[in-house]
């Protein structure tokens, strides 16, 4: 029965590779049924209803998977990124610390980790975070710029300012951080500064409302 149902497994992961959702939810489904103790096959469910937008559903196949194998660490971390992507901050963090202690050591961990404690508002914990992602991998251009904004919600100006510039020399052209570099100079009161960088952010992206908005605020009061 195991046997049949690795092999049953092993196909959907094939189908899955390729993009045939229905098929590979199918050759799931005959794993499950060959070996019902079997927890991989329910973590692989879980993979399709959250790439499919059914987090919730999501949550409960991966949730079932660490029930039947404890120590299966993708389980817990897709059933993190599904909690965060319903807003439930806090368990998953819970979700991906269990996956670290299960044994899985990725750098995309350590960011969500560090993004969940974000919007968790444990701003403090995020920017230990944010810094060991940086620490390995410095040229990470989210998780420097997710640390400025970090920076910025604690009202720590200068300090998100400086993350932003940082960013700026990762990725000249990230619209959004040349927005917040903008807000963090207006903050400061250095309104030239804040506009350029506006400037900046629209020339690059003219949909970019926020930028847009900012610039017509500074002119009307000029």
């Amino acid at each position: 029965m195991r046997k049949a149902a690795e092999d049953y497994n092993d196909s959907g992961l094939q189908e899955l590779a390729q993009g045939n959702f229905e098929e590979a939810l199918n050759l799931f489904e005959k794993a499950i049924k060959e070996d019902n103790t079997y927890a991989k096959p329910y973590c692989n469910i879980g993979n399709i209803l959250a790439a499919t937008g059914h987090e919730n559903d999501a949550i409960q196949w991966f949730a079932r998977a660490t029930q039947l194998e404890p120590g299966l660490e993708l389980a817990y971390y897709g059933m993190g990124n599904s909690y965060f992507n319903v807003g439930n901050y806090e368990s998953a963090r819970v979700s991906f610390e269990k996956a670290r202690e299960h044994g899985m050591e990725h750098h995309d961990l350590e960011f969500m980790i560090a993004m969940s404690y974000m919007q968790s508002e444990k701003l403090e914990k995020a920017i230990e975070h944010f810094d060991a992602c940086l620490m390995e991998r410095p040229d990470d251009i989210e998780a420097c710029f997710n640390k400025g904004m970090t920076y910025a919600r604690m009202g720590r100006i200068e300090a998100a300012r400086d993350v932003f510039l940082q960013t700026l020399e990762l990725e000249p052209e990230h619209d959004d951080a040349l927005y917040n570099l903008g807000v963090a100079y207006a903050f400061l009161e250095q309104m030239d500064e804040a506009r350029q960088q506006f400037e900046k952010a629209v020339s690059i992206n003219p949909g970019h409302i926020l930028a847009q908005n900012a610039l017509t605020e500074l002119t009307k009061s000029e």
